[in-house]
C-alpha cells in the first residue's frame, strides 16, 4: 500500500468522525486537554498535507523544516497524551493552554516593543497587562514560576519526562518517538539558518534527497493518523459512542505496515 492510499483511507475516517469528536469536546470532563489534543489533530493534518505538496514540488530544503515543526508538535501531543492517561484529570490541558499562552503574549509584547523602538516610537502596552487581560491564572504568577510550569512543554522537558521509567510505556508503544529524536536535533539547522544546511543543499540535485523526503513522510502519514487515533481513544473512555473510531485507523495503520514489510 503505498502511504498516499492509506493517507487517504485515514482522512476519510477522520472527515467522517473529526466533526462530531470534536463538538463532543465542550461537553466532556477533561475539555481544556480535548481540546489540546484534537488541536493537534488538525496541526499534524496541516502539517502532513504541506509535506506531501514539498515532496510533489521536489522541495527537500522545505520539507525539513516543515518535519523539524512536525517532530515538536508530535512530542508535545506525546506529552498532554501521557500526562492525561497516567493523571486522569485536565491539569495538563489547563496548563498548555494558560503558562503557553501567557509565555507567547509575553514575548509578542517584547517583540512589538522592540520593533517600536527600532522606529522610534515609545511602546506603551505592558506584557503583564496584556496576561492579566487574557490569561488571568498565569497572571498570578512570578516571572520564574511561568517560565517553570511553561517549561514542561519544551521539548528537552519533554524528552527527560518520556525517558521517565513510570512512562517507559510511551516509548515502547509509540516506536516513532525513537525515530523523530534525533531527526528533531539535525533538522534544527534547517529552522534556524545554520552551517549545516549549506552541506545538505549540496546534494539536494540528487534524486535520493527527494527519496529521503518520501522515507520521512511514510513516518509522518502514520503519527498523524496516531495522533487522531489517541485523541479519539482518549475520549471514547468517557464517550463510549466514539469507540469505534480508534480502531479504525489502527486497522489502516496496521495494513500499511504489514505491507511494508
Amino acid at each position: 500500500m503505498h502511504y498516499r492510499d492509506a493517507d487517504d483511507e485515514y482522512f476519510e475516517v477522520f472527515k467522517e468522525h473529526g466533526p462530531i469528536l470534536g463538538s463532543a469536546i465542550g461537553r466532556t470532563e477533561f475539555p481544556k486537554t480535548y481540546r489540546a489534543m484534537f488541536g493537534f489533530c488538525a496541526k499534524t493534518n496541516s502539517l502532513k498535507t504541506a509535506m506531501f505538496e514539498c515532496i510533489e514540488t521536489n522541495n527537500p530544503y522545505a520539507f525539513k523544516v516543515l518535519l523539524r515543526c512536525f517532530c515538536e508538535h508530535y512530542l508535545k501531543f506525546m506529552y498532554l497524551w501521557a500526562c492525561f492517561v497516567n493523571e486522569n484529570s485536565d491539569r495538563v490541558g489547563s496548563d498548555y493552554f494558560s503558562f503557553c499562552g501567557a509565555v507567547e503574549a509575553q514575548d509578542y509584547v517584547a517583540a512589538i516593543a522592540m520593533a517600536e523602538g527600532l522606529l522610534g516610537n515609545e511602546m506603551v502596552a505592558n506584557a503583564r497587562d496584556v496576561i492579566a487581560q487574557l490569561y488571568p491564572d498565569a497572571a498570578k504568577l512570578s516571572t520564574r514560576e511561568l517560565e517553570l510550569l511553561s517549561g514542561q512543554f519544551k521539548y528537552r522537558a519533554i524528552l527527560r519526562f518520556l525517558a521517565d521509567e513510570k512512562y517507559a510505556f510511551v516509548a515502547k508503544d509509540r516506536p516513532f518517538l525513537a525515530q523523530i529524536v534525533p531527526t528533531y536535533a539535525l533538522l534544527s539547522s534547517f529552522v534556524h539558518g545554520g552551517p549545516y544546511t549549506d552541506l545538505e543543499m549540496a546534494n539536494f540535485s540528487q534524486p535520493s534527497a527527494i527519496a529521503g523526503c518520501e522515507s520521512n513522510v511514510e513516518v509522518v502519514m502514520l503519527m498523524t493518523a496516531t495522533v487522531f487515533m489517541l485523541t479519539a481513544a482518549a475520549i471514547s473512555r468517557e464517550h463510549p459512542e466514539f469507540g469505534e473510531i480508534a480502531p479504525k485507523v489502527n486497522a489502516i495503520i496496521k495494513r500499511f505496515l504489514s505491507d511494508e514489510t
